[in-house]
């Protein structure tokens, strides 16, 4: 599936089998042309939009992040397992906004930095990819201790490690 940002709009298309592209008339099915994702009226106030392997995120300039699609390993990061075709993550600990997105193309893992430039992951930890000590699955944001003063500069997550620089 793809995400498309002008200055129109988001668009989505291809697969929606689990709500990925964030509309509800097409979920189970495929979008073959690019649709107005309705969702976001401004596209002004996109600050970034990630996709995984089936779902997907948008974070906004005010440092909220939207978020749709599979979830069978809290990969949306909003305290539950369930697909969704709308959801929001849910506040981040520390209550400051999230500036960073990282993700991978293969990911079932999302990771979130916020302003202090602390990290947070969520999603499939079978392989201890979220970086949180252990090898259980999250389904809310988890701090990452890196052990050290770090601000993530970028993020890469595949579907069995991640990358940080």
């Amino acid at each position: 599936f793809s995400l498309f940002k002008s200055e129109d709009g988001l668009f989505v298309s291809g697969n929606n089998f689990y709500g990925q592209l964030c509309i509800d008339d097409s979920v189970g099915g495929n979008v073959f042309t690019p649709v107005l994702l309705d969702a976001v009226e401004e596209p002004s106030i996109v600050a970034e939009f990630e996709a995984i392997k089936t779902s997907s995120f948008i974070l906004f300039k005010d440092g909220s992040v939207g978020a749709c699609g599979r979830n069978n390993f809290g990969q949306l990061g909003d305290g539950t397992n369930d697909d969704r075709v709308r959801s929001a993550i849910e506040p981040l600990p520390d209550d400051l906004p999230i500036r960073k997105l990282g993700v991978g193309p293969s990911s079932e893992s999302v990771f979130f930095v916020n302003d202090d430039g602390v990290t947070y992951a969520t999603g499939l930890n079978d392989r201890g990819q979220l970086g949180v000590g252990d090898k259980e699955n999250r389904n809310v944001l988890t701090e990452v201790d890196f052990g050290v003063n770090v601000n993530a500069g970028k993020l890469s997550a595949s579907g069995d490690h991640t990358l940080s620089r």
